[in-house]
């Protein structure tokens, strides 16, 4: 398990792009286990991880896709800007997937790399699937709490990576919008805390759903809710379910921009299309910029 994620962290090709530049990630990530001992919710052995990517797999953008499974150990890549425009801002990035693989590259490595070049530290969170096999079947609850804790884990060793523990954000993409929900959405704990490191707010200070669905259950709107930048596509399943979570940040008077284009579909990433939709990395920087975090 251990060599097939060093194996994915530092596997980071060349051929991976985005639509706003072409950098690359060119260090080697910081590891963090996010847990200290077994992740709660734990309750039988699964296979190894893998990449369930076959070599006739579906392509996005003409690339190939890893789609990493069986993760039951959660982790954190930490990667550094150049320290020249370090701006101490910090995103934590959840992967999509469904619940059921982690699209790494696509909306992980990739990602951080963009974040990286504008001076933002990427943290990929690499959090446990399949989440049907854990929590009794909830599915999204091992992201749920994988997210919180890795917000707190993060907030509390912050000054070891020399970030800034009030310029935290967190970004996620489709099923993976569950670690923002459940970190920017809610305040309570979805288990016991372990140490002292859930000491430290899980809360992030800034949020970005991507493709996501809407709020959950127990989302807690309120003036107390971060920033919020949402981006989603007219012919994609969730425009309704977005619409209805940035109607509610608006009467709950929450800072939110909304993005919906007319066309991409899901699960675009940041690659680059003929689409307007994969500019919107552009936007959320511009955003970033405008709220002080940059």
């Amino acid at each position: 398990m251990l060599l097939m994620a060093v194996f994915l962290l530092l596997g980071y090709n060349s051929e991976a792009q985005n639509n706003t530049s072409t950098s690359r990630l060119t260090v080697e990530p910081i590891i963090w286990n996010v847990w200290p001992g077994e992740a709660p919710g734990e309750e039988k052995k699964l296979e190894p991880e893998y990449d369930t990517t076959k070599p006739d797999g579906e392509l996005v953008a003409g690339q190939r896709v890893i789609r990493l499974t069986n993760v039951s150990v959660p982790q954190l890549a930490i990667y550094k800007p150049n320290p020249a425009i370090d701006t101490r801002t910090a995103v934590v990035i959840a992967p999509g997937g469904g619940h059921q693989i982690i699209a790494y590259d696509l909306e992980g490595t990739e990602v951080a790399g963009w974040l990286n070049s504008i001076g933002v530290t990427a943290i990929i969170l690499k959090y446990r699937v399949p989440g049907a096999a854990r929590n009794n079947g909830v599915r999204w609850m091992a992201a749920a709490q994988d997210g919180q804790r890795a917000m707190s884990l993060v907030r509390s060793r912050a000054k070891e990576i020399g970030i800034d523990p009030s310029k935290l954000g967190i970004i996620g993409f489709s099923a993976r919008g569950t670690p923002v929900k459940y970190t920017a959405l809610t305040s309570k704990r979805l288990y016991d805390p372990v140490d002292q490191h859930d000491e430290a707010s899980f809360r992030p200070d800034f949020a970005a759903p991507i493709y996501t669905s809407g709020l959950p259950k127990e989302a807690e709107v309120n003036e107390s809710c971060p920033p919020f930048f949402m981006v989603v596509t007219n012919d994609d399943f969730g425009p309704v379910m977005m619409a209805e979570m940035y109607i509610a940040l608006k009467k709950a008077k929450v800072s939110a921009e909304f993005h919906i284009y007319e066309s991409g579909g899901h699960g675009y990433g940041l690659r680059a299309t003929e689409l307007p939709v994969t500019s919107w990395p552009d936007r959320m920087e511009e955003w970033m910029q405008r709220l002080g975090f940059l």
